[in-house]
């Protein structure tokens, strides 16, 4: 053999034995992600999701630390995360949204439960077809209340494409399944139930009784409030003549006001600037802005502290997220840092 050849030949073992050592190093490095999804209960602590090595793993705090509560299955996610009681914890186990292209999903196909931890005990509450996106606990009557699209319970999938509607159900302890309402072409965003357990405050585009391809362009996402034994009437909360949007609510500690996000600098050139609002709801006014002066999602109110999550990006163009606490007392944020035991 030419010492050429064996010079290149052992250039290019010595290149793959580096680059396999690199492969493990960085294997080794990666450390587990937040997925965005958590939750609080009223003594503070935090349930919350990381994906671990293609897995998707919820942890809580607890007095004595973190304990790990569940393991997703490999193929599922775990999504909006809820305190049932202080320390018993329901979510959503899906398999996602369906890979194709927006506008050409099969949500049919696509498989969600509602599951229930008790302690060491696990329960699946639910079983249904379809992508479910938002799980709401009414305390008063002990129960869940599930927001998904095109949730079904029959075991075969419909077939062909289906047009994108959504749908609101309540889940009793017995797993009781009962419909409220549904909506066509949207999903109602940000679900909050108001004390009672007799109104719940959604996010919805303004034509969602009427929508049309063009009325979607020109919609503006407004609050509405569903009563919960008339569901078909949905009563406006915010503003109807602004058409400025809004991407968050909550509804405040003392649950008089509502606080919401909207953009500061609608009419101005340049990046838009996001901060949430106070909001009197009785006199539909604006109050004072936070000072977040960023966009946040996933919000929650407990006790004098609002917490909710801040998207960025990662140098491969994935999603990053983080936690944070804010004192409306104070006007003080800081950043949790949620780690593994």
């Amino acid at each position: 053999m030419k010492k050429w050849l064996i010079g290149v030949l052992c250039t290019a073992a010595i290149m793959v034995i580096a680059a396999a050592a690199i492969s493990s190093e960085s294997a080794e490095n990666i450390q587990p992600a937040f997925t965005g999804e958590f939750t609080v209960n009223h003594n503070g602590q935090i349930a919350f999701v990381l994906e671990e090595e293609q897995m998707q793993v919820l942890y809580k705090q607890t007095e004595s630390g973190v304990k790990r509560v569940f393991e997703a299955d490999e193929d599922r996610e775990i999504k909006s995360p809820v305190f049932t009681e202080e320390n018993n914890l329901s979510f959503i186990h899906t398999t996602g949204y369906p890979p194709e292209p927006e506008g050409e999903q099969k949500f049919q196909l696509e498989y969600s439960d509602v599951v229930q931890v008790e302690g060491e005990d696990t329960d699946e509450l639910v079983s249904m077809r379809g992508v479910m996106t938002d799980l709401v606990v009414d305390p008063t009557h002990d129960r869940l209340i599930i927001g998904g699209i095109l949730l079904n319970i029959e075991e075969a999938p419909q077939e062909g494409f289906i047009p994108y509607s959504s749908s609101l159900h309540t889940l009793e302890q017995d797993g009781t399944l009962e419909e409220i309402r549904s909506f066509d072409a949207y999903s109602p965003d940000s679900l909050q139930l108001k004390e009672g357990g007799e109104n719940l405050l959604m996010i919805l585009p303004d034509d969602f009784e009427n929508v049309t391809p063009d009325s979607m362009f020109e919609s503006t996402d407004r609050i509405y409030e569903m009563n919960m034994d008339n569901p078909q009437s949905l009563k406006l909360v915010s503003d109807e003549d602004t058409e400025i949007p809004i991407s968050e609510v909550v509804i405040s500690p003392d649950n008089s006001n509502l606080l919401f996000q909207t953009i500061m600098n609608w009419n101005e050139s340049g990046d838009y600037e996001y901060d949430m609002v106070q909001y009197d709801p009785d006199l539909m006014t604006e109050g004072k802005r936070l000072h977040i002066d960023d966009s946040v999602m996933n919000a929650e109110v407990h006790n004098e502290n609002l917490y909710y999550i801040k998207m960025s990006r990662n140098t491969n163009g994935s999603n990053k997220y983080a936690l944070f606490r804010f004192d409306l007392a104070s006007g003080e944020e800081e950043q949790i840092n949620l780690i593994s035991p």
